[in-house]
């Protein structure tokens, strides 16, 4: 397993704040937020989408982005950049957090229309 597998999978369970306010709780991977992630000799820069251009949650992610990192042997430093051109979409979800979201009747998230669970990507 190379090191960026194995430093993905120490962040892509961090709750969503705004799915745990559904009462559906997703985590970041899941709701697709993560883009990107690259460790170059200790350091390691995380590319992150955000649901809304009014999310307020960028100051926790970084937090738990920089505690679970920072605690891998041969992590020195973390750089978390966000996705200021907000790509993100609902689609993004995975297949079954939409259908959990589904089981719920959450039709939005993010102020955007969720599709239905079985479709998309």
């Amino acid at each position: 397993m190379t090191i960026e597998r194995e430093l993905m999978e120490r962040i892509q369970t961090i709750p969503d704040p705004c799915s745990l306010a559904t009462g559906v709780p997703l985590s970041i991977g899941e709701m697709g937020l993560l883009q990107a992630l690259e460790c170059n000799e200790g350091r390691v820069t995380v590319r992150l989408q955000l649901t809304s251009p009014m999310c307020m949650m960028a100051a926790y992610f970084m937090r738990e982005i920089d505690q679970r990192l920072l605690s891998h042997e041969g992590v020195q430093s973390v750089h978390v950049e966000f996705d200021h051109a907000l790509e993100w979409r609902p689609e993004h979800i995975s297949s079954e957090g939409r259908q959990r979201l589904a089981e719920r009747r959450i039709t939005m998230i993010g102020g955007r229309m969720l599709p239905s669970a079985g479709h998309g990507t």
